[in-house]
Formats: structure tokens, sequence, C-alpha cells
């Protein structure tokens, strides 16, 4: 497949001069090639995605290999992909995404690499200019071009023209490389962001589909995720090109998770032999999330951030003080107090990674709502 030409427009006529500054910003602002270029509104402020930020990944060994063969399953070198990743929240999607882009031989195969947030429902109004914008911006395009190309002779362009020029300029930007695009979280069943695979066959349709300003035949490739398959498979495909992602299936991965989200808040889990049980009630409280596991930690670790250093247990020994104000020598998960006989009558103690916020209460044990070891994050109902 040959790369396209790219066809000028009276609607998108106007943009060839803005469209050329774009490249002059992009070559200025251009990365090392180490790097993933991230849109500005990613939720955890990240610009660059790089292997330098020690991203540490857990349980996706397979799915790793099944993407990469899949990025590598095309009739010819310089066929374009679409990919899309299918799976409920929290299920590590954009996490699997991320230490893909950071594979060695992904980095050395693609150029540009970037990273787009796509908008979310409260953001839905003119959804379609905000993705390419923020294209534009993951290529180093200085926001003040992007500005300028919504504008003919100091005129605004209505809707349809300044969509025209974004998705011109877009492929301008992308023609002649292979990139390897993001398209993280997508929400939206709409034919614009149908078949990300088509090619534009008349000049004067260019805001008609996003695929517009992918440009073909140089071995681009779009990745996908999404929680809802049929928006996914909309804009890839066959099914041949899904992958779905499933809950981790083992203890160890997710525990993994835990422990090095609670280390990187430089604190230290200590529990005292009953690590087995620990593993087990964490992966019964995130049932194979990564996120829910992360979470956990996170929350964990300022629970021991909050606690004052305590006496080791071999040199102190529970005293009737001690018992009386209910506090004693646990399991560290929850140092400061041990189980009392007030916290047997109301059903509260702890577990060998403590209670994060709350254990089960006999109002829960009616409802089927409590806690384990590791912790409630959310609060059930009582009286």
């Amino acid at each position: 497949m040959g790369a396209e030409k790219n066809q000028e427009t009276p609607e998108v006529s106007n943009t060839k001069e803005s469209s050329e500054k774009t490249k002059e910003s992009s070559e200025k602002t251009k990365g090392p090639p180490d790097q993933v270029a991230s849109d500005h509104s990613q939720d955890d402020g990240e610009k660059e995605i790089s292997t330098s930020s020690g991203l540490k990944v857990h349980g996706f060994e397979n799915e790793m290999i099944s993407l990469e063969k899949m990025l590598k399953r095309r009739q010819s070198e310089d066929e374009f992909k679409a990919i899309g990743i299918v799976g409920e929240l929290g299920v590590g999607k954009s996490t699997l995404c991320r230490a893909l882009l950071n594979k060695n031989e992904v980095k050395t195969s693609f150029l540009p690499r970037i990273w787009v947030r796509m908008p979310k429902k409260s953001e839905a109004e003119n959804s379609e200019e905000a993705v390419v914008k923020r294209m534009l911006k993951c290529l180093g395009v200085d926001e003040e071009i992007i500005k300028s190309i919504s504008v003919d002779n100091g005129s605004t362009l209505d809707d349809k023209e300044r969509l025209n020029a974004l998705l011109y300029a877009l492929h301008l930007q992308l023609n002649g490389k292979k990139y390897l695009i993001v398209l993280d979280d997508v929400w939206k069943n709409d034919e614009w962001y149908g078949d990300l695979s088509a090619a534009i066959n008349r000049s004067y349709d260019w805001n008609k589909r996003l695929a517009y300003g992918l440009p073909k035949g140089n071995g681009g490739t779009v990745i996908v995720t999404s929680r809802i398959k049929e928006v996914a498979k909309m804009m890839v495909g066959k099914e041949e090109n899904i992958h779905n992602l499933l809950p981790l299936w083992n203890q160890e991965s997710c525990w993994s998770i835990f422990t090095d989200t609670v280390e990187r808040k430089k604190q230290v889990l200590n529990l005292k032999g009953q690590e087995d049980l620990a593993k087990k009630d964490l992966f019964e409280k995130c049932g194979g999330l990564p996120l829910a596991a992360k979470m956990l930690g996170k929350t964990m670790a300022e629970k021991l951030k909050e606690k004052p250093p305590q006496v080791p247990v071999a040199e102190r020994s529970e005293t009737h003080d001690d018992q009386a104000s209910g506090e004693g020598t646990g399991h560290v998960g929850d140092p400061e107090r041990s189980e009392t006989q007030d916290d047997k009558a109301s059903g509260e103690g702890t577990g060998p990674v403590g209670d994060l916020q709350r254990s089960e209460t006999q109002d829960d044990k009616a409802s089927g709502e409590g806690t384990g070891p590791v912790g409630d994050l959310q609060r059930s109902k009582t009286h």
C-alpha cells in the first residue's frame, strides 16, 4: 500500500501557512526518542512517559506477548494497523499500553509515539476538535500555532471548516512517519471515530472522520483502549484486532502491586508471618483489579505514615492500661491497638494488613457487607 498524496482544497488551503508553522514548532519541541509524548490534560499530570519513570508492571507478561504479536501481524510492513484493548475500569488497560510503548523494540520501530487521553463525557462538547488539538499538542505543536489554524484572515472558521483545518494539519504532521498513537479510554460510539483504517477519497471530506487525519502507507499504528467492546470494534474493525483484558488471576501479582505502592511511599509492612493470609485478603478485596490493589496500597501507606513509631514487641508487653485503653501490640497492620472485648462486642478488630477504615460490624453482617485484613476502601452504611 503506497503512501497517500496530500490533497489540497479551498476549505483547507488557508491552513498551508499554519501547517508549515506546525512542522517548525514540532521540530523545535520534539523530545528524545525514548519518550512518549503525552497530552497536557493527563489526570496524573504527566507530560512524558519514559522508562526513567521506573514503571513496574506485574501480571501482564502474557498480555504483553499477545500485543507484540498483534503489532507485527500485518500483510506488509507499511500497512496501517488499529488495535483495541477492552476491559473494565481498573483492569490495567492504560498500564499495559504504557509498558508496551516503553519496550525497546517498540521505541526503535515507531516514532513519534503519542498518548492521548480522550475527552470525558463531561467534556463532550466539541470533543472531536479537542481530540485533534490534543494530538497536535502531543506532536509538539505550539498552542498559539494550533489556535492560528482555526482562523482565516482574522475571521474565526465555523465548526466544519475548523475541524477540516485541524485534521489536515494533523495529517501533514504524521505524513511519512511510522507513528504509534494510543487513544486512551474511548467511550463515544460515534461514526466520526469509526474505521480508523479508512483513507480519505474526496478532498473536501477531511472533517468526516478522525481516520482521515491519520496517514496510511507507512506502518502507522493506533491503539484504542475502551471499557466498551462495541466502541473499540467500531474503531479497529475485525475481532482479531481486539484484545480482551481480564482481571489478574493470581494473588502474587496483586500483592506485588500493593507492596510496591506502599514502598514508593517509603513505608514498611511488617506482617509477622501472616503474609499468606494478607495476600488472600487483598486478592478478595481487589478482585484481581490492579487499580484497586494500588489504591489499597496508597491508603495503607497513608495509614502507616500517620502512626507514631512503635516500641518493638520484644521490648514491651501489653499492660493493664493498654487493655483499658484498647491499645496493645497486635499485628503491625494496626500497631496502635489489639482486639478488645468491646471490639468483639461491636464486631471490630484487625487483620494482618490492618483495617484501612473500619472492620465488619453486626449491621454489616446483616447486610452482607464488611471488610477483611486489608481493609475496606469504601465504608459500608451503618446506623
